[in-house]
């Protein structure tokens, strides 16, 4: 009794209220890509429109991990922090979304070319550049700096250099995206906070040294 006593109930309620709040937000950002779900057939065999689209999450993303950083240290107010930083926001993480899509599109599409043909000794290679890309940009949306070459390389070489996290975002990522794709109702609405908590947390101790610019 005394255990339940002590246990921080408003901190625990606030936490959960945030989360599912930051949930929220992310579903309202990121209706175009939900809308062509919904209204399309298998994502697979139209990949690449999807991977496209999927820039649209970009500025969602920095702005959850703008919530997160408030909430952090202390700032409740996580669906304000939110819309705030998405607009704020807006032009860089679009624009490294963007880029990353791009990327992604091209080698996933040699990829394909290469795999059971003459060149299928690069698909390890093409396979280890498209997850470089990914993971580096999300090092980028975490650190909420601008897509120059600077940064890029920057974010790469920390990516690989901590590769273990990367590794973990990266896994992270997939599992969300299995689950948004399987279950909507969980992948929409219980998983993403504390999946890109995860992700948001491993990223900043990955970008301590990129200053946003």
């Amino acid at each position: 009794m005394r255990l339940l006593a002590r246990l921080p109930y408003d901190t625990v309620f606030g936490t959960v209220y945030a989360g599912l709040k930051i949930n929220l937000c992310l579903v309202a950002a990121g209706l175009p890509l939900l809308a062509a779900f919904a209204l399309t057939g298998s994502p697979l065999q139209a990949w690449p429109f999807y991977t496209a689209l999927s820039a649209v999450c970009g500025p969602a993303v920095a702005a959850a991990f703008a919530a997160f950083r408030g909430l952090s240290e202390g700032e409740y107010s996580v669906g304000r922090a939110f819309w705030a930083a998405y607009r704020a926001t807006f032009g860089r993480a679009l624009a490294v979304a963007g880029a990353a899509a791009a990327a992604v599109i091209v080698l996933a599409a040699d990829f394909q070319l290469a795999l059971g043909g003459p060149f299928g000794a690069v698909t390890p290679m093409l396979a280890l550049l498209i997850a470089l890309v990914v993971a580096t940009a999300t090092a980028l949306l975490a650190a909420n700096a601008k897509l120059t070459w600077k940064t890029t390389l920057a974010c790469a070489y920390l990516s690989i250099r901590y590769w273990y996290l990367s590794l973990a975002n990266l896994a992270i990522l997939g599992i969300l995206a299995a689950a948004v794709v399987a279950k909507p109702a969980i992948g929409l609405f219980l998983l993403p906070a504390p999946a890109l908590y995860a992700v948001w947390a491993n990223a900043r101790h990955l970008t301590a040294t990129v200053t946003a610019r």
